[in-house]
């Protein structure tokens, strides 16, 4: 690894060493959680982070100065990280379940504003909730009928995400159930708007539901394309559950978790050195400064 500065980079540091058996661009979670794998299996491990502070999107900073409060650059709540890398890396970071998953507003006939709640821990009052919108029973039992659906396909999915990934044909043959089955049909090979108005007759639900399939991508609930039905499965497969948890102590504690392991092993981890270039060999890699 060469050490020369770049003019146009503003390096606050360098690493201690030349030579690395990795090194990872980037102190994200994604980069910390690789960098702690690859130690922990005896390789030399150095991250190099451009900003002046680690973490990436997930580090938590004071960014409003009238206020004693710490916001990560995406502010999100926890879903797709797997117990086991918690358990593998000894990582002291805890997620809580929230009491509401949902609010979402509307306007009855007489133009009152209302709201549907649902809730994570009472079943009741998401059930009158949702009575009050649709003004139907069945519309509840329709709704966890498509939620069935969901955990379905999600029970099927989970497991491989730390595995290499698997071929569709593979997936298809573990499909045994008719509800798997139908899973598969609702959330893969068909566009997800099918599956809304199968399932659900009220539009306000309906728009509901299509937002984890919506939020973040330009599509639409019937795109032809299936990108809101990669975009739906990403947000409902976590932890064969789907629900969102929150991180006690935000998204800092995962990363101070994170960083307090990798310098246990060993990890050296420079902030203010950005990589301008990587230059590919056959064994081992250049990576400019």
């Amino acid at each position: 690894m060469s050490h020369k500065k770049s003019a146009s980079q503003r390096n606050s540091q360098l690493p201690q060493n030349t030579k690395y058996d990795a090194v990872i661009i980037g102190s994200g979670h994604n980069g910390l959680v690789a960098a702690a794998y690859l130690a922990m299996a005896g390789k030399s491990v150095l991250v190099l982070e451009k900003n002046d502070s680690f973490g990436g999107a997930t580090a938590s900073q004071r960014v409003f100065p009238d206020y004693d409060a710490l916001l990560s650059r995406y502010s999100y709540l926890v879903s797709l990280l797997p117990s086991k890398i918690l358990k593998d890396l000894g990582l002291q970071f805890e997620t809580c379940t929230r009491r509401i998953a949902s609010f979402t507003p509307w306007k009855d006939s007489g133009g009152n504003h209302r709201g549907l709640v649902l809730s994570n821990v009472d079943t009741a009052r998401s059930r009158d909730s949702m009575l009050q919108l649709t003004g139907k029973h069945s519309a509840w039992d329709r709704y966890q009928e498509f939620l069935a659906l969901q955990t379905s396909i999600a029970k099927i999915v989970w497991p491989t995400m730390l595995r290499p990934l698997e071929s569709r044909e593979t997936f298809q043959s573990k499909l045994v159930t008719q509800q798997q089955k139908k899973a598969w049909q609702s959330f893969v090979d068909r566009p997800l708007g099918e599956a809304i108005e199968e399932y659900i007759d009220n539009d306000v639900l309906r728009g509901l539901v299509m937002t984890d399939g919506k939020i973040g991508v330009f599509t639409h609930a019937h795109d032809p394309g299936l990108l809101q039905n990669r975009c739906f499965l990403y947000h409902i497969i976590g932890n064969e559950t789907g629900e969102w948890r929150v991180p006690i102590g935000g998204m800092k504690s995962l990363v101070d978790s994170l960083l307090s392991r990798c310098r246990s092993l060993g990890v050296e981890l420079v902030s203010g050195s950005g990589a301008d270039h990587v230059e590919l060999g056959p064994q081992q890699h250049e990576v400019t400064l």
